[in-house]
Order: C-alpha cells, then structure tokens, then sequence
C-alpha cells in the first residue's frame, strides 16, 4: 500500500470524527500489519499524522484532544 492511500483513509476517518490517537491506530491496524508486520505498528500512524501535519493537512485540537481535517478551501 502507497502512503498516499494510507494518508487519504486516514483524513477520511478523521473527517467522520474518528480523530483520536488510539482509535485512528485500531482502525488502521490492517494497513498497519501490511506495511510494518512486525514491531510497533502504531509508529506508522503516528508518522503519518505527522507527514499530515507538516503538510498543513490537519491539525491537532488540544481543547478537543482529537486531530481535526483542516479546510484547504480558505488558503
């Protein structure tokens, strides 16, 4: 699987309100146990928010702990 598939699941699941850390990671395990069998699966998630992030794709909330899809729209 290309990151790039990775990442869209993941604004997807943030987008219908699956933002939070350890729920993104469960929800990704499948892809997870595809890109890295062995090892801290949950590194790739954690990775790939990041990669999210920098890119100015999403955002972390602290008052709402959860990540959250920014609106490319405005910019």
């Amino acid at each position: 699987m290309k990151y790039t598939e990775y990442d869209e699941k993941l604004l997807d699941l943030i987008r219908n309100g699956c933002g939070n850390f350890m729920s993104l990671t469960l929800r990704m395990d499948d892809e997870n146990k595809t890109l890295q069998p062995v090892g801290d699966r949950w590194r790739i998630t954690d990775r790939r928010l990041q990669a999210l992030r920098k890119k100015m794709m999403i955002a972390y909330s602290k008052s709402r702990q959860m990540w959250l899809v920014l609106d490319r729209s405005t910019k």
